[in-house]
């Protein structure tokens, strides 16, 4: 027989993710069945709205695009007969139903006592009648909770809780009762209607139904999602989420609870399965007694309290957005709880309120007043689950492969950071106005515990210097983290950013410094020696841990092998730019190997992280422009230095947003191949380095291109693999041609594989992305117009350039042939060395053996259907 279910809940946070695995099984169809409701606005909302927003829930991102047809949403009131289904989509139901799922309830705990009881005691049995009435049902699954047994020591086993009247009785006098009902409350033990009103549903449940075969299912305290739909999905601030939320931005400072009290707190899908596999899995027979599962942890895998609280407080203390600096009190009245709320909740809350009030600010002082409610709230709501702890028992041991409930406290906090706060792990603010961590810049820096004086006045200096010059600095942590993970046990790490500008380094030893917790300690670097003879910088440097190097030398360097040593010795990290020098035009350059060598000769072992830093504009571009026009490479002063401090504190600096991330670690040890891997350091700073939507507004307001706009450009480089982050700042008007050539440098690569099939064999082309391509990118995507016209506008210019300059008559006219882009001109010199057809003389080039190929390599070079 086909399965069909009929599912109720489908909005909650536990329906989504039942839903959600009912349809990975071998499910025909699941009708839903929602309510209307009213919008904020007052406008009534259809079912079919209703779904479509559910539908929405990151939740459902890992099915089949068209898993909606599997579903069909039917309006209906579950307090109402037949569950207030229309008499069509009610004999539809009585038809197709096969099994029936009841996961709505109202988990309000402060409801007036006759309202819980129509939410989910009148909902309950309406479910259980309809049920009834399909003659092809096979079995019905409720979801209570298993905390509608009233807590006592021991174990509390799958059955059903004692009620000390019967529960008929019971029910009809909750559906007159007034107000909360602290009479019934007290008579039955529960601590709130919520927990009252499900254990009288279950017994009635047990009693009313017939010749439905039920089981019921008791999770209990519900939290992110452990391995499916994936880790960490969560969509509600209810319950333990909501507690360790509030104490991880800073707002819960106080909190009443046994530190010693565990909580058993279950994933989401552990729940969703043991629904699924309860409603599609042995049933009573008739006369036999409700089943009843507990969806639970059990005591030695819950979470206590304390620590809890603590693992979350580190982990958000790490990340920006925070309310306050979190800091947390666990104890109970008799551990001093009322005084320290006092001292850090209602005197500070108190103190505000008659500022606002003397201030006539009546809409910041009814939000101050509604935050506070919420805060006490937590602390009396959850009072009697915080402090005992439930002894849930299974007759079945629940199989979690490595569960740790430590470990699971971070998978909840990673849920509400992305999911409640709509914060992204992978672009987590560090620096720059937009990074706020609830901490002035003088208390920041007595905080850090890494470094020296220096170390913690430069990292004071950079806070307020990347404020000024930055919309956004932001890091993917996630990729530090897997790096990290992979460092083996006495490994030394490299940290090997791009080089694109002097702020490199800066941005790299200030990530070090603000997040100790990622596990890389303040490195060493190597910098160019000429940093060390400028006048209170180069000192500077030294006591910021830099050492000073000779680039360019092409030999082993004796002093830098004992500088090595000397550091490995201490096992420090270091940092290098395998790029030797600064990419003028944002170009990923050859690397040079000569570090990588002595490292390798000092016989430790290391890990190489290529970091991959993006900037919208670089603070050195007017001289890289310079330089890209023919000028000659200025050197490092101090009045360069001040000049540019100078501009900054005019507010002249603005390089909108910068993005890090961490490639995969290379190991480098004593018969690694240094050539293989600096090549695969180089590519995985390629596949790292992201797109800035800056970026590509710059491109379309040089090229606009009919049918092409930030976003279909933005798509087309993720389908190839690349990523693109948003970024606000504005276009410059004119844009200059030097920086607009090097702006697509950043990410036209991603079309190289479009480019070759477009012009196969094109020796310009190949030259080109052979030295500048490295992280492949095979993509080609055929026969559209939009991407023939941006591949055009990437790499026509190449072309062109190479054309340009395989037409001088005489070598030495290489040097002065006037191309677009220096870079281009670079690469055509470097190819025609290579091809034998010029080769150095003195400060110039002079015609090689292969002279006669000159014609002919200048053909190959044209553009297929453009004329040269």
């Amino acid at each position: 027989m086909a399965r069909h279910v009929f599912l109720t809940g489908v909005t909650g946070f536990v329906g989504k993710v039942v839903l959600e695995t009912l349809l990975r099984q071998d499910v025909e169809r699941v009708t839903v069945l929602v309510r209307e409701s009213k919008d904020r606005q007052g406008r009534v909302q259809s079912a079919a709205e209703r779904f479509e927003k559910v539908a929405k829930a990151a939740c459902f991102a890992h099915l089949p695009s068209d898993w909606t047809e599997r579903v069909d949403v039917v309006s209906g009131d579950l307090e109402q007969p037949d569950c207030g289904l229309s008499p069509a989509d009610a004999d539809k139901v009585r038809h197709h139903v096969t099994h029936v799922v009841h996961c709505a309830a109202s988990v309000d705990f402060d409801l007036p006592l006759a309202q819980a009881a129509s939410a989910n005691i009148r909902s309950a049995l309406s479910v259980l009648a309809l049920a009834r009435s399909c003659p092809n049902v096979v079995g019905m699954v409720d979801v209570s909770t298993a905390y509608v047994n009233v807590w006592r020591p021991g174990p509390i086993e799958e059955k059903l809780a004692h009620l000390p009247k019967p529960a008929a009785e019971l029910y009809e006098a909750f559906q007159t009762a007034q107000g909360e009902g602290r009479e019934w409350l007290a008579l039955t033990g529960h601590p709130n209607t919520y927990t009252l009103t499900k254990s009288v549903a279950e017994h009635l449940i047990s009693e009313q139904r017939g010749h439905v075969p039920v089981v019921i299912v008791r999770p209990s305290i519900v939290s992110a999602s452990y391995r499916t739909p994936f880790p960490a999905w969560l969509d509600s601030p209810a319950a333990l989420a909501g507690c360790l939320l509030y104490s991880g931005l800073g707002v819960v400072r106080a909190f009443n609870a046994d530190p010693s009290v565990r909580l058993d707190v279950v994933p989401v899908d552990v729940v969703a399965s043991e629904v699924v596999r309860a409603v599609f899995g042995p049933m009573p027979r008739p006369g036999e007694p409700v089943p009843i599962v507990h969806a639970t942890m059990g005591v030695q895998r819950a979470l206590r309290i304390d620590m809890a609280a603590a693992s979350t407080i580190e982990w958000f203390k790490h990340r920006p957005g925070v309310v306050k600096a979190p800091d947390m009190f666990v104890g109970r009245k008799d551990h001093g709880f009322d005084k320290v709320d006092f001292v850090r909740r209602e005197l500070p809350v108190q103190l505000q309120k008659a500022a606002l009030a003397l201030l006539r600010r009546s809409k910041a002082h009814r939000r101050l007043t509604r935050a506070d409610e919420k805060v006490q709230y937590l602390n009396e709501g959850f009072a009697y689950f915080t402090h005992h702890t439930f002894d849930f028992v299974r007759s079945t041991p629940l199989e979690v492969p490595g569960f740790d409930p430590f470990e699971y406290v971070r998978v909840v906090d990673e849920g509400m950071y992305r999911h409640l706060l709509s914060r992204d792990e992978t672009q987590v603010s560090f620096a720059g106005p937009k990074h706020d961590d609830a901490r002035g810049d003088g208390e920041w820096v007595r905080e850090r515990q890494v470094g020296n004086t220096t170390l913690k006045l430069f990292g004071y200096a950079l806070r307020k210097t990347f404020r000024r010059c930055m919309s956004d600095v932001t890091f993917d942590r996630p990729s530090f983290e897997r790096a990290m993970e992979h460092v083996p046990p006495g490994a030394l790490v490299v940290l090997a950013p791009t080089h694109r500008s002097y702020f490199d380094f800066l941005l790299t030893s200030y990530l070090c410094f603000q997040h100790p917790e990622l596990g890389i300690s303040m490195p060493h670097i190597a910098a160019a020696e000429e940093f060390g003879r400028i006048p209170v910088v180069g000192p500077i440097l030294k006591d910021s841990q830099a050492f000073f190097i000779k680039r360019g030398v092409g030999r082993e360097v004796p002093e830098l092998g004992e500088e090595l040593r000397r550091l490995t010795e201490k096992n420090a990290s270091l940092m290098f730019f395998v790029e030797g020098q600064r990419s003028r035009a944002r170009l990923m350059l050859p690397p040079k190997r000569g570090l990588l060598r002595a490292l390798q000769n000092t016989g430790r072992q290391f890990v190489v992280l290529p970091i991959a830093i993006s900037y919208d504009r670089l603070p050195e571009e007017a001289s890289l422009a310079k330089e890209l026009a023919g000028h000659p490479r200025p050197k490092m002063t101090l009045t360069g230095v001040l000049g540019w401090l100078s501009k900054l504190v005019r507010g002249n600096v603005q390089l909108g947003r910068v993005h890090m991330a961490c490639g995969a670690p290379q190991l480098l040890q004593r018969d690694t191949d240094v050539r293989a891997l600096s090549h695969a350091l180089m590519a995985e700073l390629q596949r790292h380095t992201t797109v800035s939507s800056f970026h590509l507004r710059a491109f379309l307001a040089e090229h606009p291109i009919p049918g092409v706009d930030e976003a279909w450009l933005r798509e087309a480089i993720e389908r190839r693999g690349g990523r693109v982050l948003a970024s606000d700042l504005p276009v410059p008007n004119p844009l200059p041609p030097a920086l607009a050539h090097s702006l697509r440098n950043q990410w036209q690569h991603w079309f190289a594989g479009d480019v070759l099939a477009r012009q196969p064999g094109n020796p310009a082309l190949e030259d080109h992305l052979s030295r500048y391509r490295w992280c492949a990118t095979p993509f080609a995507e055929m026969g559209d117009a939009r991407v023939d016209a941006v591949v055009k506008a990437l790499f026509e210019p190449v072309v062109r350039d190479y054309m340009e300059a395989t037409k001088v008559r005489a070598p030495v006219e290489l040097k002065d042939v006037a191309v677009t882009h220096r870079p281009h001109l670079d690469g055509v010199v470097q190819a025609l060395v290579s091809l034998d057809i010029v080769k150095p003389a003195g400060d110039g080039f002079e015609w090689g053996p292969n002279a006669a190929q000159l014609s002919q390599f200048h053909e190959a070079c044209a553009w297929r259907g453009v004329e040269s």
